[in-house]
């Protein structure tokens, strides 16, 4: 039986370097991405997949997408921890900002998750599991963008997890605090 494989967006560092560092260790075969592939060169000699991933393109999803099935057959687990934060007074973010937040944090996981649900459905078995915050349940000054962006995900996987289940895909919302 082939090695599970788990696809993670947002690979540069912090929670998804850690988190493709130690999917290897436990046997799984990883495909690691981030904007700038150069970020993950480091991954590469342990034999751990890189793709220069913009989840914000929907025509680089699917071209990263089909590189993995590709490359691994399958996808078992799909990590969704691509995003960033945008922080400052409410009052100054313009629409472009927020648009911006949302799209990187909300709109993006969905568009991932609608590329590999299908793959998931085939397989009759799936994870998809999206990095939230802490920030998503108590909502804090100067980062009111980033809260929101971060319920909505929250809000989100609820729903997809209600309607995939049936598919025997998983979905679960994990909502670390502060990362140094």
């Amino acid at each position: 039986m082939p090695s599970p494989v788990v696809f993670i967006t947002g690979c540069s560092s912090g929670i998804g370097k850690a988190l493709c560092w130690a999917f290897h260790a436990q046997g799984y075969q990883v495909v690691a991405t981030a904007r700038h592939l150069e970020k993950l060169a480091d991954l590469q000699p342990a034999g751990i997949t890189t793709l220069a991933l913009d989840v914000t393109d929907a025509a680089v999803i699917q071209q990263a997408i089909d590189t993995a099935i590709d490359q691994h057959h399958h996808i078992d687990i799909l990590i969704n921890n691509a995003g960033y934060g945008q922080f400052g007074p409410l009052m100054d973010i313009s629409q472009q900002k927020l648009q911006a937040q949302f799209q990187t944090n909300v709109f993006a996981t969905l568009a991932m998750a609608q590329q590999v649900a299908p793959i998931m459905k085939q397989q009759k078995a799936g994870r998809i599991i999206n990095i939230g915050s802490i920030s998503g349940i108590f909502t804090t000054p100067f980062a009111g963008t980033y809260c929101a962006s971060k319920a909505a995900l929250h809000s989100l996987s609820a729903a997809l997890r209600l309607e995939l289940a049936p598919f025997g895909i998983d979905v679960i919302t994990v909502p670390p605090g502060t990362i140094p």
